[in-house]
């Protein structure tokens, strides 16, 4: 494991064959809220309301929190569901917050997906996915929200223990029957390009729900597939699947009406944007910041990541804990209109 993360640092001053440009971008991002532990993913509501998860890596005792306008975090959505160990929510890692404001938490430690309405402030719907669509490694990343098919794409990047081979493959999950397959497994662009790498991870759908944009986390290629290909066969998927534009190593992205693709740049440390023809980095992190990991669009015309500094921690750096105790919420603003739930 640690290999992998020297091999994914060292190549961050490398020139891709992809036209991956990195030149150093003088704006910073801005800092929304500042954590003591780690966050995970972010989702922000149709009325501006922050939801985080906490890492699972770090075995948090709240599992998930709302950031309120004064900064404060609070257990989301309640202390019984997201606090102790016998809170319901296990360990969620993505959640997205669709249009009528019910925040989608899925949660990789009991393989379940929750529905949860941030304004009747209940639950409305759970979904525990079946084991016939899942490995043993199975490691349920990012997903996209297709609202306009009522399911769910989720990412399994497999390699849940760190050091299996990957076998990763989209696990789509109809959030009104329950009933979920897994397709594309092993597609070569869900494989990560280099021996030992990270499969599948980042995932996101367009405002139109015509697309869902894809690539490994240790890759440098981003993919597409139509929405639409997973009402049909299996193989539908898998055939579709065509190459988008150049990416960094990353670990989470979101996407705009302009088709401009953000992106965590785990290598640079930095926000960057993709396109069909090339890469840039739009703004680098805080000073002493790394690993920005999830993202999302606010209804604010800004697109928000989490910074968890992954690469320090013991789990991920030999054992020795380096992070630096002060973790970020981050904002940039987007280059053409954008929609929550992405």
């Amino acid at each position: 494991m640690k290999s992998i993360l020297i091999a994914m640092l060292a190549c961050s001053t490398a020139i891709s064959a992809l036209n991956i440009t990195s030149s150093l971008a003088e704006e910073v991002t801005e800092t929304v809220a500042s954590f003591d532990i780690r966050p995970g993913n972010p989702s922000i509501t149709p009325d501006g309301r922050i939801l985080v998860t906490i890492h699972p890596l770090i075995h948090p005792s709240t599992k998930l929190v709302e950031v309120t306008k004064s900064g404060k975090k609070k257990a989301f959505p309640t202390e019984e569901i997201a606090v102790g160990d016998t809170s319901k929510l296990k360990a969620p890692l993505s959640v997205r917050t669709d249009d009528t404001g019910v925040a989608w938490i899925l949660d990789l430690g009991s393989k379940n997906i929750l529905g949860w309405d941030t304004k009747s402030n209940s639950l409305v719907k759970e979904i525990q996915i079946p084991d016939g669509v899942l490995q043993p490694t199975s490691f349920l990343q990012d997903f996209a929200l297709d609202q306009k098919r009522n399911r769910i794409i989720i990412a399994d990047m497999t390699q849940g223990d760190l050091k299996s081979a990957a076998i990763p493959a989209f696990v789509s999950v109809d959030l009104e029957t329950g009933k979920a397959r897994r397709v594309a497994e092993s597609h070569q662009a869900l494989m990560p390009e280099k021996e030992g790498g990270f499969a599948l991870n980042p995932i996101t759908i367009d405002p139109d729900y015509q697309w869902v944009y894809f690539g490994a986390m240790h890759g440098r290629k981003l993919y597409r597939v139509p929405a639409e290909s997973f009402d049909g066969n299996a193989e539908n998927v898998g055939n579709s699947i065509e190459f988008y534009g150049p990416k960094p190593f990353s670990d989470g992205i979101t996407v705009d009406t302009a088709g401009n693709v953000y992106i965590t740049d785990i290598e640079e440390s930095a926000i960057g944007v993709t396109n069909n023809s090339s890469y840039k980095v739009l703004s680098h992190l805080p000073e002493n910041q790394s690993w920005p990991d999830g993202m999302a669009f606010g209804p604010d015309e800004y697109v928000y990541a989490t910074v968890n500094q992954l690469d320090r921690t013991a789990a991920l750096n030999n054992g020795i804990e380096a992070g630096s105790g002060e973790y970020k919420l981050v904002r940039v603003k987007a280059l053409a209109k954008g929609t929550t739930g992405r």
